[in-house]
């Protein structure tokens, strides 16, 4: 079987790759033969080392882009936060295409909704083989904007396993990985590390290299911070997220492989997805809205919350083995 995955990759972004990664181990367990080619706007070049044909579709041109992909015998969109309620990045999808497409475990963001915007996409999932979505609020948008019903099932990130990496420290470890959504934190980080009573190493890493991240990572920490390196391969930085005690981060990603190996992620408000998920693992108070201070990162350090969280990686993992191509 040939197929096609469309997403939000070769972008360096740790969060997306490791999800793909997991997805392709999915569908080689469904179809062990499966040849799978991976299609992606924006950037053309990688820096990870990866085990997968990786496709610039910029360069193919929409009628050259329907050639290619009917050319597959199934197109998979997702996963991630692919579907924008203010903007249609699907205009492939409008017509000519021969072959069947499912929208995999994706997310919705309604920060924009535009009419004509949800015209399109009403009949582009409405056409879709199979929906799902990654979490019950992204359903409730479905429902709300655009009439569909869909099924949640959780990102396959949730199946990656880190081998925690020895960080030389002195007292608790915390990691701080930011993006330009929370501006707003970054001085309030970095104060209340600096007040904080508990002893503490700080570490800081870029989720997406190609970004700004490595510079506001800067802004939100004291001067006495590790920085820890930017192109290394995905399983090393994934193990830098696995060996603290602590993240903190805008990330959606950061938060959630932390949380999936049993480490507490403090999440500032970022964009809508950051929140779905916390909503989602009931893990309300993890999520802040406007105000990070000393004494929130000194309380969740001094409490043993691994147990709780690895019961909820555990749940979450054993939902997200359901198989990416649904059944015939």
């Amino acid at each position: 079987m040939k197929i096609a995955i469309i997403g939000y990759y070769g972008h360096n972004n740790l969060g997306d790759e490791l999800n793909l990664l997991e997805m392709i181990k999915l569908i080689q367990t469904q179809y062990p033969s499966a040849d799978i080619t991976v299609f992606s706007g924006g950037l053309g070049t990688l820096y990870y080392d990866v085990g997968y044909n990786l496709v610039l579709a910029d360069s193919l041109g929409i009628p050259g882009y329907r050639d290619t992909l009917n050319k597959h015998d199934l197109i998979i969109i997702g996963g991630g936060g692919l579907v924008f309620l203010g903007a249609n990045y699907f205009n492939f999808l409008e017509y000519g295409l021969k072959v069947p497409y499912i929208f995999s475990r994706v997310g919705i963001d309604d920060r924009v909704v535009s009419q004509p915007v949800l015209e399109k996409l009403k009949d582009i999932l409405g056409r879709a083989y199979d929906v799902t979505v990654r979490t019950t609020y992204d359903r409730e948008l479905a429902r709300k904007h655009l009439g569909l019903e869909c099924k949640v099932v959780p990102e396959a990130i949730w199946n990656y396993k880190a081998q925690p990496f020895p960080l030389a420290t002195h007292g608790k470890k915390i990691l701080v990985s930011m993006n330009a959504y929370a501006s707003r934190f970054f001085t309030q980080i970095k104060e209340a590390l600096t007040k904080m009573k508990t002893a503490r190493s700080t570490f800081t890493v870029s989720m997406q290299d190609t970004s700004k991240d490595f510079y506001y990572n800067i802004l939100s920490t004291p001067d006495n911070r590790t920085i820890l390196p930017e192109s290394v391969s995905l399983h090393k930085k994934a193990s830098f997220l696995a060996s603290v005690d602590l993240v903190i981060t805008s990330r959606l990603h950061a938060g959630l492989v932390a949380i999936s190996h049993g480490i507490p992620a403090i999440m500032l408000k970022s964009t809508p997805k950051v929140q779905f998920l916390l909503k989602e693992l009931n893990l309300n108070e993890s999520f802040v809205e406007s105000n990070i201070n000393e004494s929130m990162i000194d309380s969740i350090l001094s409490k043993n919350l691994r147990p709780r969280l690895i019961k909820i990686a555990k749940h979450m993992r054993e939902l997200s083995k359901a198989p990416i191509i649904p059944k015939v």
